[in-house]
């Protein structure tokens, strides 16, 4: 069926290169665009006729009173999926007309068909998000999921991978970056689509988490040349479309806890930290107070202590992180072990310093 939009659009752009009144009708022979407003939503029996025959159909001074609702002119049929949707009138003398009736005609159903590709488009992406709706649900219904998939021919198998993106800034439009993600991590083994105004979820299924990395590298090298600034963090290995949530959880905190010049996170990487901020804040408050505010205040020494850890305990590094010499650093991890009690250097008191760290982070932070 050829809608009133396309019809206006029609009309509107082939008057303006012809120079003739243009009627469309519907499959019902209603004029529902036209350049002689007196003549709308009236009947076109000279369109019934081509909706029927499927033929064009020229009205003459000689036929013209024999059909409702017409003037001199050609008809013809609008095909689309070996059908007729509508009619084209061109109002004037036929043979005056000649071969512009066709390119109006070609002009009408290539506009149906670009619109109808639109719509399925959109139609797949909307059915594509309600899917993903419904996998972040605490229980998803797998029925409707499995009855979605279904409508879009699609299949997702595990292992999966999920991904969340976070869009900081872009000048595209969210078609082209979903269509481009598609391309990139493969069409069919990636379900994608925008749980926020700025954030895209991607669900890669049967990969592997060495093959999720690697797309995933690739997809945030095509955003950087595409001008896409934006941050993705991944989750861990999960088994069954039951526990997407899980993966988007993981993603959640990861892109939450990590440094904003971070741009690729993997969950995995960061998951001691990631089990530290879930910790119930009245626990960790009483532990970190103790360990940070004990017997001496370690808030300034925070920075070296992490360069340490980060350098996993090489005075060398973590020297060079700091920009301060190595007799420096190591005077700073004594004068933290004389005050605190706690030695940097020693496992166990490296790993409750490193959880304190972590805890007085998450309290400092802001609300998301």
């Amino acid at each position: 069926m050829i809608t009133r939009e396309i019809a206006e659009m029609l009309v509107k752009e082939t008057s303006k290169v012809l120079n003739l009144n243009i009627n469309i009708m519907n499959e019902e022979g209603v004029i529902i665009a036209t350049g002689d407003p007196s003549r709308l939503n009236s009947i076109h029996e000279g369109a019934l006729e081509v909706v029927k025959t499927g033929q064009l159909l020229e009205i003459t001074s000689e036929n013209q009173g024999q059909l409702r609702g017409t003037q001199q002119g050609i008809n013809l049929p609008i095909h689309f999926h070996d059908g007729v949707v509508g009619v084209i009138g061109i109002t004037g003398e036929p043979r005056m007309i000649g071969d512009r009736g066709g390119l109006v005609k070609m002009m009408a159903e290539l506009l149906i068909k670009q619109a109808y590709m639109a719509s399925q488009t959109e139609w797949r992406q909307r059915t594509k998000e309600r899917i993903i709706e419904e996998l972040l649900k605490e229980e998803p219904n797998t029925s409707n999921i499995e009855r979605w998939l279904s409508l879009l021919q699609m299949k997702l198998k595990g292992p999966f991978v999920i991904s969340l993106i976070e869009i900081v800034d872009y000048s595209f439009s969210s078609h082209s970056l979903i269509k481009n993600t598609e391309e990139v991590i493969g069409k069919g083994k990636v379900l994608a689509g925008f749980v926020h105004v700025n954030k895209l979820l991607l669900i890669l299924s049967e990969v592997s988490h060495e093959e999720a990395k690697r797309k995933l590298k690739n997809l945030h090298k095509e955003f950087e040349r595409m001008k896409v600034y934006a941050r993705l963090a991944y989750s861990s290995h999960i088994d069954h479309l039951r526990i997407i949530n899980q993966g988007y959880c993981e993603c959640e905190i990861a892109l939450a806890i990590s440094k904003s010049e971070h741009k690729v996170i993997s969950y995995l990487d960061i998951e001691p930290e990631a089990l530290v901020h879930q910790i119930n804040p009245k626990l960790a408050e009483p532990f970190c107070k103790r360990i940070l505010q004990g017997e001496g205040d370690l808030n300034n020494h925070l920075d070296t202590l992490q360069a340490f850890f980060d350098s996993n305990f090489n005075i060398k590094e973590a020297a060079k992180k700091l920009y301060i010499h190595r007799n420096t650093l190591i005077y700073r991890l004594n004068k933290i072990k004389t005050e605190s009690g706690y030695d940097p250097q020693n496992f166990k008191d490296a790993f409750a310093l490193q959880m304190a760290i972590w805890l007085n982070k998450r309290a400092s932070s802001p609300p998301n």
